[in-house]
């Protein structure tokens, strides 16, 4: 029997990746809790910390609100492929 592929939201791919930044946790402590490989959440990790600066960019005169938005989802579709 094969496996069947779980879909993570990016709300709950927020969550386990804090779980490690934030609150110190241990990957492999978070890929137990959560019924996750360890090298997924340390993907995840490294998408987030390469996007993070995104969020300054907010400050900036010549980045739009609709520019943001065309970003964001850019990101969120590829974090869903990455599923």
């Amino acid at each position: 029997m094969g496996r069947t592929r779980r879909t993570f939201t990016a709300e709950e791919k927020l969550k386990v990746v804090m779980a490690v930044i934030q609150d110190g946790k241990a990957v492999s402590d978070v890929a137990k809790e959560n019924n996750i490989h360890p090298n997924m959440i340390l993907n995840w990790k490294k998408e987030f910390l390469e996007n993070a600066a995104m969020i300054f960019n907010r400050t900036r005169p010549d980045i739009t609100e609709k520019a943001q938005q065309k970003k964001i989802d850019e990101l969120e579709a590829k974090l869903q492929k990455k599923d």
